[in-house]
Order: C-alpha cells, then structure tokens, then sequence
C-alpha cells in the first residue's frame, strides 16, 4: 500500500486524517482494547466550532433592503410580511458561532444615503440574538415606519467596507436609528449594556471611525444582500462610490460588464470583487477579504428587473459567493431556506468550523472504474464518540466546453459546491431515491432536500448506504451481521 502523506492534509482536517492512518496501522500490529482510546482526546476537536475564540465566529452583515420594493405587494401580500418573518426564524435558530448585523437603508429624514448600522455585528449569545431577532421582528414599512427612502446599494457596500476596514463613517451618524452608544431613544432593541468597542459607532459624530468587527486575522467576512427591487441612485452618488474605489486603487475604467446592461453603471459588483480580492482592513493582521452573498425576492422580468438580477448574479459572482432567486410566498419558506444554505456554506469555509462533509478531495474518495465512493461524517456537537456517518456515490463527469472531468451527481450535475468545495445542497448521490422519512425534522434540519432522502447533498444522514441500510431493516436490525476483529489476526467474529 502507497501512502502519500502530503496528499492528506488539506484544510484543517490534516491531523485527523494522520490520526486515522495511525490507528488504522497500530491495529494491524498490536492488539487494540477499548481501555487505549478515548475518543474525546482524539484530535477531533479540531473539527467543532468553539464560540469562544474569535477565530471560530463568522462576521456577517446582511444588507436588506427595506425600500418602497419592500412594500410592494406579491401574491395579494407585502413582500416585507414573509421576508421579516423569515428573517427573524432563521435568526432565533443560529447558535452563538455567529457574529451577525443589520444594515438598513436610510428613511426620508436622514441627512444621508448609501447604508446604515441598525444593529452592529455581534455574537449571537442569548442576549444579542434575541435582540436582534426582536429588532427584525418589529420592523415596519409605510409612512413613520422604518422603510428607506432610495435603494442606493453601490452607497450601502461603499459603507459596509467602511465598517470591515474600520475607517470613518459616512451614513451611520446622520441616521436617526442608528446602533452607537447612547442612542436608546430611537433604537431601543439594541443591548445598551455592551462596552463601547461592540458599537459600531462610539457616538453619534459625523466622520467617527467605526469600531471594526474583525477581531482576529483568520476570521472570514460575508455580507449578504437581500434585493426587493431595483437599485435606485442618482450620478451624484454612484460618483462617491467611484472614487473611493479609486482612491483605493481599483482600476474604475474597468466596469464589470452584465446582461442586460441596465444596472451596469452600478458599483455594487466592482465593490464585492475589490472587497473579495483585496486586503479590506491592512490594520489587522494578514488579509481580510469580505465575501459576498445575494438573495433576490421575487425577481421580475419586465422594465429594470433582468439588469437587477444581472447585477444581482454579478456581485455574487465576483463577490466569490452565490445567488439565490427565491419566492417570498409560503411564509417566506425561500428566503429561509436561502439565508440556511448561506450560513451552512459560511460555517464550511470557515477556517476550524466543523463541516457537513469532509471537503470533495482526493483525500476522501474510493474510486472504482468511474465510480466515486465517498466516505461522510459529521462529529458530535458534545464530542460523543458515536457520529452521524455514510457512504455515498458520484461518477466523474466531462465537461466538453472546458475539456475537463469533474465530480457528478446521480442527475450529471456537478455535484461540488465551487465556492466551498464541499458536495452542493442540492446534489443527488446515486442509490438515493425519494422518501418522506424526515418529516419529523425541521425545514432548518433538512436542508434543500425537506422531508427526503433525495437530494441528500451536503447532510450525512440523508440518501447513500445509510438510507439502503434503513430500507432494508426498517423495523428489526436482528438480520444485520456485523463483523468485529478482536485480535491482530484475520480472523473476525460475526454478531448482530
């Protein structure tokens, strides 16, 4: 047997697979007894996420758009009524291995445009979460309320880098409900018993620096824009958004081209492209990229809305995350499974988060002709030594525009999530068919998927061997044979 040890380490799972190649050998030489394993000295805490360390939590902005598009009505009712809604469920179920915050557009009476901190990134304790979740929750529209009075979203990334980099702020201090210290008449929600440096804003002073929500070099930065409609800026501010860019060494002769080209004047992608690529905060050590996200509700298809969803795709593209089109009926079921499979992605691609899967590598497959064998784990939250595992099956596929092979799922569609590299939500392992054996579980637990084993996609328990297995002794395990080596030697005793 070859073993190239190099070929194993890939991310942060490198010590538990030499782990594994350690165990797997000592057993072939010595006896091995329970009494010399404990499985929660193991290594594998490498693979859970603690909420502890900065490094370990996620900075994420989401950028909705609460304009006169949120008012809008779609099926008989107002897009806001389910999008909150969605919102604040998807909120109240994340765990504290989250920094999140809110960024609304300015209302009528703000003395600026572009976006505003309602609700600074901070961890998602009790305490944080549930305001945040109450804030969203009470959000309003129509007169008096909090709607924005103009989409100027190239505006809104312009101060969302601001705020990563930690540089002075622009539309923050001239919003009237804006997240600084003090300021609990107009923003009663946020927890006032929090030291200056979680405010965004110390005071309410026009050009303060913002208190930068990077804590650590190795945290990742997202921001997720949920779009109601189509961007509305005027030259004037698209110009401030311009030369920032510029000052910032962004080549702006170099407009990002889209189709239809209606919204190509906008900077929003040029801002998720530089935020992506550059070092955002060059105060912080190592480079700090912002990835970004978008969630386009009820999308249209006459007047500006194909150019929206051009800019939309574009800034997802260029922003190295990805783009959702999603319906805000059914109680805003869409948007809550689009903001879910974000955040599984984020928690991914975070540096020592504990993945769905193992990365799709040549670390983890078992090939045989074209056949893909991958073997999927998930670790238990409170380090027990049972975990959720499987095996699952792709082929390779061939791309013949790009002349290359890439990883299929049972549909030929590429089964590899391009921006985490971990298997898509939506892929189908072959040997898994449809059922509604999950039914019991949440829309949050179950993933693209629902109730069915089909597709499995990125969750262990869903689809593979482990749904074959369930099939055939749905009832009675007594016919199953399991087989234990109890000794260095071949021979292996047979229980049930």
């Amino acid at each position: 047997m070859n073993i190239n040890l190099s070929s194993l380490f890939h991310r942060d799972y490198a010590k538990t697979f030499l782990l594994g190649t350690y165990v797997f050998f000592a057993s072939l030489h010595t006896p091995f007894t329970m009494a010399e394993f404990d499985p929660v000295n193991d290594d594998t805490d490498i693979f859970l996420a603690n909420p502890n360390l900065a490094v370990n939590r996620p900075n994420v902005l989401i950028i909705l758009d609460n304009t006169a598009n949120w008012n809008r009505n779609v099926n008989g009712q107002a897009i806001n009524v389910n999008e909150l809604a969605a919102i604040e469920s998807v909120v109240n179920n994340l765990g504290d291995q989250f920094n999140i915050g809110l960024m609304l557009f300015p209302q009528s009476s703000d003395s600026e445009d572009g976006g505003y901190l309602r609700f600074g990134i901070r961890e998602m304790n009790n305490t944080n979460r549930s305001a945040l979740a109450n804030l969203v929750g009470g959000l309003t529209s129509g007169g008096g309320s909090d709607q924005g009075n103009n989409n100027t979203i190239s505006g809104a990334m312009l101060e969302a880098y601001r705020y990563f980099a930690g540089k002075p702020e622009n539309a923050s201090s001239g919003a009237d409900k804006a997240d600084f210290s003090g300021n609990t008449t107009n923003n009663a929600l946020t927890p006032f018993e929090l030291s200056l440096g979680d405010y965004p804003l110390p005071s309410s002073v026009n050009g303060t620096n913002y208190n930068t929500p990077i804590e650590d070099p190795c945290q990742d930065n997202f921001i997720i824009y949920i779009s109601n409609g189509p961007a509305n800026e005027n030259s004037s501010q698209l110009a401030v958004s311009e030369t920032e860019l510029s000052s910032l060494g962004y080549d702006t002769d170099n407009i990002i081209s889209i189709s239809p080209n209606g919204q190509q004047g906008n900077w929003m992608d040029e801002w998720a492209y530089y935020m992506a690529n550059a070092d955002v905060n060059d105060n912080v050590d190592g480079i700090q990229h912002v990835y970004t996200y978008t969630i386009e509700v009820d999308p249209g298809t006459t007047g500006q809305a194909p150019s929206t969803t051009a800019l939309m795709k574009s800034a997802a593209l260029k922003g190295e995350g990805s783009y959702f089109a999603v319906s805000s009926a059914n109680a805003g079921a869409g948007i809550t499974n689009a903001l879910n499979e974000i955040f599984n992605e984020i928690q991914a691609v975070n540096s020592v988060f504990a993945s769905t899967t193992l990365p799709v590598s040549v670390n983890v497959r078992g090939t045989n002709l074209n056949q893909v064998y991958i073997g999927v784990f998930r670790p238990d939250a409170q380090k027990s030594p049972r975990w959720f595992g499987n095996l699952k099956m792709y082929q390779l596929g061939f791309d013949s525009t790009t002349d290359t092979l890439f990883l299929a799922d049972s549909g030929g569609s590429p089964a590899e999530n391009a921006t985490t590299g971990f298997i898509d939500p939506n892929a189908t392992s072959f040997h898994s068919t449809s059922s509604a054996f999950w039914g019991y579980r949440t829309d949050e637990e179950n993933g693209a998927g629902g109730a069915s084993d089909a597709p499995d996609g990125d969750l262990v328990e869903k689809g593979g061997v482990s749904q074959n297995l369930r099939d055939d002794y749905p009832t009675d395990q007594s016919g199953r044979d399991l087989y234990t080596c109890t000794t260095g030697t071949a021979t292996c005793a047979v229980g049930s």
